[in-house]
């Protein structure tokens, strides 16, 4: 048995009546599913009108706000053990919810808190209606058929892993993890330029010496006139 995404109710809407506990006790889970869905299974089983029905030759009416179905049939349509259905339905009665009539034939449900429902906008009480709590105590809940059950949809495995994928990019500490692999450009952009300014400087000196001239104490004179400072004495190549 899954989760439900939509009611399925035999009327246009229902009430319920329950205490706190037994409140409390339907968000629990069973096998895996959560309580509140086998009681759901239940609502969609219920009768709102009288109906004759007959099994193994035996003849029997089923009254409004009741179930008709069987341990069996329970836990072949929920895919638990009968052992578990049995269970399960001992807790909904001990805690105001339903009450369990069975025989040799089929078993009878009161769906006892359901207090009434609506069908062509008339109210109906509902005859199995057993009240528990006051009028001010409890929880009351107002059910509507076709409507949606996204609170009780399971958890998207595909949205935990994007998440999970999320966090490892960012790092543990939530900030942006950084690449020190990877080059920087603002170091290489610098050394960069820094050769660059080396190499011209290294070209200029070598253009300036060779547009030099000897003077007659053999000291290099640029084509203006001035002279190298701090140059050496000029050595002519030896023959």
């Amino acid at each position: 048995m899954k989760n439900l995404k939509q009611l399925v109710l035999p009327c246009y809407k229902l009430e319920m009546a329950m205490s706190v506990e037994a409140w409390y006790f339907l968000h629990g889970s069973t096998d895996g599913i959560c309580n509140l869905t086998y009681l759901l299974s239940l609502l969609s089983k219920m009768t709102v009108s009288e109906v004759q029905s007959t099994k193994r030759g035996l003849g029997y009416a089923v009254h409004p706000g009741q179930v008709d179905s069987s341990m069996l049939v329970l836990a072949k349509e929920w895919g638990i053990w009968r052992k578990a259905v049995s269970r399960l339905l001992e807790d909904f009665s001990e805690r105001g919810l339903i009450r369990v009539d069975s025989n040799p034939v089929t078993s009878i449900i009161d769906m006892v808190c359901v207090k009434s429902w609506m069908i062509a906008g008339r109210l109906i009480e509902n005859p199995a209606y057993r009240q528990t709590i006051k009028a001010y105590e409890g929880v009351r809940i107002f059910l509507f058929n076709g409507q949606q059950l996204e609170t009780l949809r399971r958890s998207s495995a595909r949205k935990k892993k994007k998440k999970t994928i999320e966090e490892t990019a960012e790092g543990t500490d939530g900030l942006p993890s950084m690449n020190l692999t990877g080059s920087n450009p603002i170091i290489e952009g610098t050394g960069t330029a820094e050769t660059e300014t080396a190499a011209t400087t290294e070209s200029e000196v070598e253009s300036t010496v060779e547009n030099a001239v000897v003077d007659a104490g053999n000291t290099p004179v640029l084509e203006d006139g001035n002279t190298l400072s701090g140059s050496q004495k000029w050595k002519h190549p030896q023959e």
